[in-house]
C-alpha cells in the first residue's frame, strides 16, 4: 500500500499575496453577479412558463381536464 503524499499548491499560487480589490472593481463584480443571477430568475420563470404552456397544450390535445389528471 503506498502511503498517502500531500500535493503541494501551485508555486505561483503558494507565495502570491492575496490582492485587495478596489471600489471600482468590486462594484462591477457586483454588478456582474447581480445580472448574472437577474437573468437566472427569469431564465427559470421563462422554462416554467413554458412548461405550463406544453402541458395545457396536450390537454388541449387529447381533450383531458384537470379532473382526468387527478386521482
Amino acid at each position: 500500500m503506498k502511503p498517502f503524499r500531500k500535493q503541494n499548491p501551485a508555486p505561483q499560487q503558494a507565495n502570491k499575496p492575496a490582492q485587495s480589490l478596489s471600489d471600482q472593481r468590486y462594484q462591477d463584480l457586483l454588478k456582474s453577479a447581480s445580472a448574472f443571477f437577474s437573468s437566472a430568475e427569469v431564465s427559470s420563470e421563462q422554462r416554467r412558463q413554458e412548461t405550463i404552456d406544453e402541458i395545457n397544450a396536450q390537454m388541449r390535445r387529447y381533450w383531458l381536464t384537470v379532473d382526468d389528471l387527478l386521482p
